[in-house]
């Protein structure tokens, strides 16, 4: 049995500023858009489900399943993890491009070390300890370590979770050329992700984001039924709606500063779903539902689920 410990760094915390709305209901699994609207005396306002980033990195070891069944037992929407691809053509689910030493230590006497994810097999990701301890961006009293949490394949993250009727929200991720280390093709990254969607029967439960389109039109190609999702807005020039027919999504994720709430309100009524920025703190939180996001994003998803309750948005 994994034994679950807590870390000693300071919290983050912030002040809250009072928002209305109301909770978003999901019609069914395969939807987050339909949130309900209320008059508050300043136009209607939408209400977000929450998505857990990497699991909740504030609470949990990140991207692994232990984090994963906290935050579904906290009663998030959406799970969101990061993708790389292992040597021999596995799905990892991990952030960083190298085995990251702050918080992911090789058990003793394995004999691995530290490198590139796509350099290794996914047997030799399986020796490190990644539970022990905290990525120092998300360390604070809330976070309790796991003592020997594994890094997940995505088999494993969809097979946990294939009844909880929660969105799996999944990123590609590309790393930086890197000599001696095979590159990562687009098209047999979205394949592979396919084939495990597919196989379960959850096309309408994952929703692909990426920085990289290249593996969102892949995807699109192969199966029009798993929905996509832009990251970068910045990089758009504001042309959200275009860049979003363009590469054929359904979803964009927009920070604080890549849009207004007419801007938000004009991708939902096209038919967009509107995922906030990573957010931490109530006054974030506070500030998308003033913008009318779908969905908020946040590494401290016990944190937002009570903000939201504190402001009547969430049972």
């Amino acid at each position: 049995m994994t034994k679950i410990q807590r870390s000693g760094a300071p919290a983050r915390r912030s002040s809250v500023a009072g928002m209305v709305g109301t909770a978003l209901l999901l019609a069914s699994a395969g939807s987050l858009a339909g949130g309900g609207r209320v008059a508050d005396g300043a136009g209607a306002a939408r209400a977000p489900a929450v998505v857990a980033h990497r699991g909740g990195a504030m609470l949990r070891p990140e991207n692994t399943m232990p984090a994963f069944r906290h935050a579904a037992g906290l009663g998030v929407e959406v799970l969101e993890f990061d993708m790389l691809m292992t040597a021999d053509g596995r799905i990892a689910v991990y952030h960083d491009a190298d085995i990251n030493a702050d918080f992911c230590a090789p058990e003793p006497g394995s004999g691995v070390v530290a490198g590139p994810v796509r350099g290794l097999s996914f047997d030799q990701t399986q020796r490190f300890d990644c539970g022990s301890r905290v990525r120092p961006a998300y360390a604070g009293e809330k976070h309790l370590t796991v003592p020997g949490a594994r890094i997940p394949a995505l088999d494993e993250v969809l097979d946990g979770f294939r009844d909880s009727g929660a969105i799996f929200f999944a990123e590609t991720k590309f790393p930086r050329p890197t000599p001696g280390v095979a590159d990562v093709d687009p098209v047999e990254f979205a394949a592979r992700l396919e084939a495990a969607v597919r196989e379960r029967g959850l096309e309408e439960r994952l929703i692909l984001q990426s920085f990289d389109y290249r593996t969102l039109d892949a995807l699109h190609e192969l199966n029009p039924r798993i929905r996509t999702c832009l990251l970068g807005a910045g990089k758009l020039n504001g042309e959200y709606l275009a860049a979003i027919r363009r590469h054929r999504a359904s979803c964009i994720v927009l920070g604080l500063e890549d849009g207004d709430r007419d801007a938000v309100r004009r991708l939902q009524d096209a038919g967009v779903l509107v995922y906030s920025g990573v957010a931490d703190t109530q006054e974030e939180w506070a500030r998308y539902v003033g913008l009318g996001v779908d969905a908020i994003f946040t590494n401290d998803p016990e944190g937002a689920i009570a903000y939201l309750r504190r402001a009547g948005l969430r049972d």
